[in-house]
């Protein structure tokens, strides 16, 4: 019976070694020194979501043949993690591997007590155990936790970006080769660059738009006309709930193209003394969307202005 990682691409083709891992050279040199060297240290690893910061912690214990345990801290956010769950996992000894490891997933949720808690417990069980925390603001991770578990910085540089980009389209590339799905070369980077650097979306956005067993760039980012209809009568209502569950479900679409869809529809929808500020806001958070951590949040935000501010028709 076929199960969720042999239907999801997205689990399916998750790298299992640090060689097959996507990153910046100068960031996955020090994961295979490690590997080579078979010591696993502490670390924080920080990025936006998708950068598969998750996915190398996975991959490192897995490739160096040590037990771990992950923790979702966004969801066990609380001192009482620290003091049930991480302490009971810490410190018992593996009967695999020397040492084991916790992961705590977006670590950057935790409460301020909490990570003043883990950080006695790295020290009470550094013999025995390794820490890897991952998270999207290194700034909201303290110090005295950071300096225990050193920062690697996963946010592709200027300069990193066409290799990395690159070499993820052939990845993909292989990927849909092997489900049988005809592409265009052109069309492929297109959804790569659209939804960069975020990968796990890419890849969830590609298997939803295959299904056919042909890549349709078309049907990833256009919007039907019912569909943006439908988005200007929740603003003009002011129904945040259904104009949220809208975002949710349209999330797909790169942001660029439901900021696009709303100014092509202005004079037919909003007064004409609200234009100007209507695309001074679409400006604004087309702006915006390059350094967000959460595109859903910025999309959101960016809708919440527009039904506010403006006066429809």
């Amino acid at each position: 019976m076929a199960t969720v990682d042999d239907i999801m691409w997205v689990s399916k083709y998750r790298p299992r070694r640090v060689a097959d891992c996507i990153l910046p050279e100068r960031v996955s040199k020090d994961f295979e020194a490690m590997v080579a060297n078979g010591k696993l240290a502490n670390m924080t690893l920080i990025g936006s979501p998708g950068t598969g910061k998750t996915t190398i912690a996975r991959a490192l214990c897995e490739e160096m043949g040590i037990d771990y345990l992950i923790i979702n801290a966004s969801e066990e956010r609380n001192i009482e993690t620290i003091r049930t769950t991480v302490r009971q996992y810490g410190s018992t000894v593996s009967l695999v591997s020397p040492i084991k490891c916790i992961i705590l997933d977006e670590a950057d949720s935790l409460t301020p007590e909490a990570q003043k808690a883990l950080r006695f417990v790295i020290e009470e069980f550094i013999g025995i155990c390794r820490f890897i925390l991952t998270g999207n603001f290194g700034n909201k991770i303290l110090e005295a936790l950071t300096s225990r578990c050193p920062v690697i910085d996963f946010n592709v540089l200027k300069e990193e970006k066409t290799a990395v980009v690159m070499r993820f389209a052939k990845r993909l590339g292989e990927i849909l080769e092997e489900n049988d799905v005809e592409y265009d070369r052109k069309d492929l980077l297109t959804v790569v660059l659209k939804n960069f650097p975020d990968f796990r979306k890419t890849i969830g956005v590609l298997q939803r738009y295959t299904a056919l067993g042909r890549l349709d760039v078309t049907a990833t980012f256009n919007l039907t006309d019912e569909s943006v209809e439908t988005l200007v009568a929740y603003l003009k209502s002011k129904d945040f709930a259904k104009m949220r569950k809208w975002v949710v479900e349209h999330m797909d679409n790169d942001g660029s193209v439901i900021r696009r869809s709303l100014y092509d529809r202005a004079f037919d929808h909003v007064s004409p003394s609200s234009i100007p500020e209507m695309v001074l806001l679409l400006a604004q958070y087309d702006y915006k969307e390059g350094f967000c951590a959460d595109r859903e949040i910025n999309t959101v935000a960016m809708l919440i202005e527009l039904m506010a501010t403006l006066e429809f028709k």
